[in-house]
């Protein structure tokens, strides 16, 4: 059987079945980045009623930061995977909260690098770029490694007194 590899000249050596795990990843990451975007959404406004304060005003009587971590697990079928373990590849914290921080387009939601194989249709989104450059430093063994994906958003609250 004849071994179906992509391009040399592309710098990333990878038979079909990577490619289309790394599609699938790619795909699975920008699901993961809308339900994060809408939650944390959800959890803003939340936040905003409960405390009965804008988070534009100058001053809040606590620090509250929301942070999405994004815990990403060897996949199933992995020679390293075991059932009594956790399993955690590697793991991605977004700063939610403080509002500054998006309006600062942390995660450079314009900035996309194209997809280097064959069908160059496809767009890395801002996730995997995170997850393949910063987390796993480009170590491709590490991302094909992921089969699963835990995504936790939590309000962390701290109260300020002064005197």
């Amino acid at each position: 059987m004849q071994d179906k590899r992509l391009p040399a000249d592309l710098g990333i050596d990878l038979n079909e079945q990577d490619c289309s795990r790394l599609h699938l990843l790619n795909e699975e990451l920008r699901q993961a980045e809308r339900w994060i975007t809408r939650r944390s959404g959800e959890m803003v406004a939340a936040y905003g009623l409960a405390t009965a304060q804008t988070r534009h005003t100058d001053r809040l009587d606590e620090d509250v930061e929301l942070i999405a971590t994004v815990l990403f697990l060897l996949r199933k079928n992995h020679p390293d995977f075991d059932p009594r373990r956790h399993g955690v590849v590697t793991r991605i914290d977004i700063p939610i909260l403080p509002t500054t921080l998006r309006e600062d387009n942390v995660h450079c939601d314009d900035a996309r690098t194209a997809w280097p194989f064959r069908d160059r249709r496809e767009y890395w989104c801002p996730l995997f770029l995170d997850l393949y450059e910063r987390a796993l430093q480009k170590d491709i063994a590490k991302v094909l490694s992921i089969g699963a994906l835990c995504i936790d958003i939590a309000l962390i609250q701290q109260q300020l007194r002064s005197w």
